[in-house]
């Protein structure tokens, strides 16, 4: 893998090519996706015409960017490419829906030139595609895919909870792979000539498999052997709770500033019931850890039904928002709006804990005033640490407080929290996925490049 990234890298600046870390995960992705398209080229088919060609290209590029999906989606902190949970989790979900357009027209794409020439003739080809026996896996696959796109359109507004949706998500995808898989190497036209295809396509299959046995049975067996311990679970605000667990004296555990966690109470590793959290406390509050959860779904609605001293399982650290990213920025702008004060907090505990000497600010955003959490703690910062300071934003007009503005995170907000050379500084952003978008066009049109701009959405 060394090897690998050094080729990488040498190239890129061989080539002038400007490299960023979103440039670089997708010129991998693209190449990743590119290699079983390449390998059916050796293969020297035959095509009848540019039409079929094309298709052709385009259900090996599909079929290989459905196969990833599962990586992309599968919580692998190994290696550069799906190592960024973040960037990963939102290229699943726009493959996601290109591959369901791509899925659904497949048939029509293939009987298009037969109606083109006749209706008699496109009918005579739909009759047989739907009548023959051969066809039956990827009819079957079809009709699958679309149930599968509609549950992850409408995820938000099926009346099931998350954990039924997750498992039906992972066996639909299993059963699309593995019938897709049965078509496109017995009924396409490089399956029935080419057993070097087959080959590949099946390899692809098990190696998905593999990586599915292992998140879903290795790992939770894993996660049994180090539980780590609830220890108390208070409200700190109008809508916030913060869980504090502690792990085991003989497990090691560490992590980076902003990352973070899924954290399962259900009371077995192997219950698809785990939710994605932030860290809020420092590396120096080990062996404990912190979170600040807001009140917002089945599960966060019901915190107060956890007890303390019940066991909870971890799968993590992920995430690749660290402060190593500002090791030359001139200063230091972190903006948290709701729970994404979490992550923000674990930045700001980290650089007080290295006596930060460059200036930082805190731009933290809520509805109102008691919403915001850890103020005390904040306060203090504002008196020990050499040149920081917190500016806090409140959509609801709040009475008695001078220092709170009152709207939304904006330019303006931005542009006061920057010091001078703002072009300069690192910027880090967590909170609802509006307000980071609107984070990232502000920091575009305040001159910053995207490569100091660093962020994580609260929902995947």
């Amino acid at each position: 893998m060394a090897t690998q990234n050094l080729i990488w890298n040498r190239w890129l600046a061989e080539s002038g090519v400007r490299k960023t870390k979103g440039f670089n995960l997708k010129a991998r992705y693209w190449l990743l996706l590119a290699i079983p398209y390449l390998a059916t080229q050796a293969l020297s088919m035959d095509f009848k015409d540019w039409y079929s060609e094309i298709l052709s290209a385009a259900w090996v590029l599909g079929m290989a960017a459905f196969i990833v999906q599962f990586p992309l989606g599968g919580r692998i902190r190994k290696g550069s490419l799906f190592g960024n949970i973040d960037w990963s989790m939102t290229r699943h979900k726009q493959v996601g829906k290109f591959l369901g357009y791509l899925f659904f027209l497949h048939p029509f794409l293939i009987l298009a030139p037969r109606f083109l020439m006749s209706w008699d003739d496109g009918m005579t080809s739909l009759v047989s595609v739907l009548t023959s026996p051969a066809m039956l896996t990827g009819l079957i696959a079809w009709g699958l895919m679309l149930v599968f796109v509609l549950l992850a359109v409408f995820k938000r507004s099926l009346p099931m909870r998350y954990e039924t949706w997750r498992l039906l998500h992972l066996l639909a995808f299993a059963g699309v792979a593995v019938l897709a898989t049965l078509h496109v190497t017995s009924v396409g036209r490089h399956g029935q000539f080419q057993p070097q295809f087959n080959q590949l396509w099946w390899g692809l299959l098990a190696a998905v498999a593999a990586l599915m046995t292992y998140n879903h049975l290795i790992k939770p067996l894993r996660l049994k052997r180090v539980p780590f311990t609830l220890k108390s679970v208070q409200r700190v605000s109008r809508s916030d709770w913060q869980l504090t667990l502690e792990k085991p004296p003989e497990v090691y555990f560490d992590f980076a500033p902003g990352q973070f966690v899924w954290i399962n109470s259900s009371g077995s590793p192997f219950d698809m019931n785990e939710h994605p959290f932030s860290i809020a406390s420092s590396r120096g509050d080990l062996p404990q850890l912190s979170f600040i959860i807001r009140e917002l779904g089945d599960y966060t609605g019901h915190l107060d039904h956890l007890t303390p001293g019940q066991t909870v399982y971890l799968d993590g650290p992920y995430g690749s928002m660290s402060l190593q990213d500002s090791d030359r920025a001139r200063g230091i702008l972190l903006v948290a709006g709701g729970a994404g004060i979490g992550p923000m907090l674990s930045l700001l505990r980290g650089l007080a804990a290295r006596r930060e000497s460059r200036p930082v600010r805190l731009i933290y955003g809520n509805q109102s005033m008691d919403q915001m959490v850890q103020q005390d703690e904040i306060r203090n910062l504002e008196k020990t640490m050499q040149d920081f300071r917190q500016l806090l934003v409140c959509s609801e007009a709040e009475t008695g407080t001078e220092d709170v503005y009152t709207g939304v995170i904006d330019q303006t907000i931005l542009e006061q929290g920057l010091g001078k050379d703002q072009q300069q500084w690192a910027v880090y952003a967590c909170g609802p996925a509006g307000m980071v978008q609107a984070v990232r066009r502000h920091t575009k049109s305040l001159g910053i490049p995207a490569s100091q701009l660093h962020y994580e959405q609260l929902s995947f």
